[in-house]
Protein backbone atom coordinates (compact mmCIF):
# COMPACT_ATOMS: atom_id res chain seq x y z
CA UNK A 1 0.00 0.00 0.00
CA UNK A 2 3.06 2.79 0.88
CA UNK A 3 6.25 2.98 0.17
CA UNK A 4 8.00 5.34 2.60
CA UNK A 5 10.62 8.21 1.92
CA UNK A 6 12.14 9.91 4.91
CA UNK A 7 14.36 13.41 5.33
CA UNK A 8 15.29 15.25 8.37
CA UNK A 9 12.14 16.86 8.36
CA UNK A 10 9.70 15.13 6.25
CA UNK A 11 8.18 11.35 5.56
CA UNK A 12 6.76 11.20 2.09
CA UNK A 13 4.20 7.90 1.77
CA UNK A 14 3.35 6.76 -1.49
CA UNK A 15 0.09 5.33 -1.62
CA UNK A 16 -0.92 2.79 -4.18
CA UNK A 17 -4.67 0.98 -5.64
CA UNK A 18 -7.97 1.48 -3.71
CA UNK A 19 -8.01 2.89 -0.29
CA UNK A 20 -10.77 1.43 1.97
CA UNK A 21 -11.51 1.68 5.67
CA UNK A 22 -9.02 -1.33 6.43
CA UNK A 23 -6.18 -0.12 4.46
CA UNK A 24 -6.98 2.91 6.43
CA UNK A 25 -6.92 1.77 9.77
CA UNK A 26 -3.37 0.42 8.44
CA UNK A 27 -1.81 3.83 7.16
CA UNK A 28 -2.81 5.20 10.39
CA UNK A 29 -0.95 2.78 12.20
CA UNK A 30 1.87 3.91 10.53
CA UNK A 31 1.47 7.43 10.89
CA UNK A 32 1.25 6.57 14.59
CA UNK A 33 4.03 5.22 14.51
CA UNK A 34 5.47 8.40 13.00
CA UNK A 35 4.65 10.24 16.06
CA UNK A 36 6.14 8.24 18.47
CA UNK A 37 8.81 8.95 16.54
CA UNK A 38 8.38 12.59 16.66
CA UNK A 39 7.76 12.67 12.61
CA UNK A 40 5.14 13.97 12.30
CA UNK A 41 5.29 16.21 9.22
CA UNK A 42 4.35 13.96 7.00
CA UNK A 43 3.09 14.00 2.71
CA UNK A 44 0.95 11.43 1.26
CA UNK A 45 1.23 10.71 -2.62
CA UNK A 46 -1.78 9.78 -4.16
CA UNK A 47 -0.79 9.46 -7.69
CA UNK A 48 -1.26 5.63 -7.89
CA UNK A 49 -4.63 6.02 -6.01
CA UNK A 50 -7.70 5.09 -7.58
CA UNK A 51 -10.58 5.30 -5.04
CA UNK A 52 -10.43 6.42 -1.35
CA UNK A 53 -13.97 5.69 0.87
CA UNK A 54 -15.45 8.25 2.34
CA UNK A 55 -15.18 6.46 5.79
CA UNK A 56 -11.28 6.08 5.11
CA UNK A 57 -11.27 10.14 4.01
CA UNK A 58 -13.00 11.43 7.44
CA UNK A 59 -10.42 8.89 9.28
CA UNK A 60 -7.60 10.51 7.94
CA UNK A 61 -8.87 13.91 8.19
CA UNK A 62 -9.42 12.90 12.01
CA UNK A 63 -5.56 12.06 11.99
CA UNK A 64 -4.47 15.05 10.49
CA UNK A 65 -5.89 16.88 13.18
CA UNK A 66 -4.29 15.44 15.61
CA UNK A 67 -1.18 15.98 14.38
CA UNK A 68 -1.38 19.52 13.97
CA UNK A 69 -2.26 19.58 17.45
CA UNK A 70 0.99 18.25 18.00
CA UNK A 71 3.07 20.82 15.73
CA UNK A 72 3.01 18.56 12.65
CA UNK A 73 0.95 18.30 9.71
CA UNK A 74 -0.21 15.93 6.71
CA UNK A 75 -0.24 17.08 3.02
CA UNK A 76 -1.50 15.34 0.03
CA UNK A 77 -0.08 15.31 -3.42
CA UNK A 78 -1.59 14.11 -6.92
CA UNK A 79 -4.49 13.61 -6.54
CA UNK A 80 -6.88 12.48 -9.50
CA UNK A 81 -10.24 14.74 -10.43
CA UNK A 82 -11.68 11.52 -9.07
CA UNK A 83 -10.11 11.18 -5.61
CA UNK A 84 -10.00 15.04 -5.13
CA UNK A 85 -13.74 15.18 -5.57
CA UNK A 86 -13.98 12.18 -2.98
CA UNK A 87 -12.35 14.71 -0.12
CA UNK A 88 -14.56 17.49 -1.49
CA UNK A 89 -17.63 15.42 -1.06
CA UNK A 90 -17.19 14.51 2.58
CA UNK A 91 -15.66 18.01 3.19
CA UNK A 92 -12.28 17.40 3.93
CA UNK A 93 -10.52 19.22 1.03
CA UNK A 94 -10.55 22.41 3.71
CA UNK A 95 -9.21 20.07 6.12
CA UNK A 96 -5.64 19.52 4.65
CA UNK A 97 -2.92 21.65 2.35
CA UNK A 98 -3.20 19.72 -0.80
CA UNK A 99 -0.43 20.60 -3.23
CA UNK A 100 0.74 19.17 -6.69
CA UNK A 101 3.74 17.55 -6.13
CA UNK A 102 5.73 16.20 -2.60
CA UNK A 103 8.65 19.04 -3.69
CA UNK A 104 6.04 21.73 -3.30
CA UNK A 105 4.55 19.61 0.07
CA UNK A 106 8.23 19.65 1.67
CA UNK A 107 8.85 23.24 0.78
CA UNK A 108 5.40 24.01 2.42
CA UNK A 109 6.75 23.03 5.66
CA UNK A 110 9.56 25.16 5.89
CA UNK A 111 7.61 27.88 5.18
Amino acid sequence: MAVSTQTDTVTVLRLSGDLGLSDMEDLVRVLNSLVLENKCRVVLNFRRVRHVSLSAIALLADRNRRFRDLGGDIKLTSLIPYVANLFKLVGAFSVFDIVTDEDEAAARFES
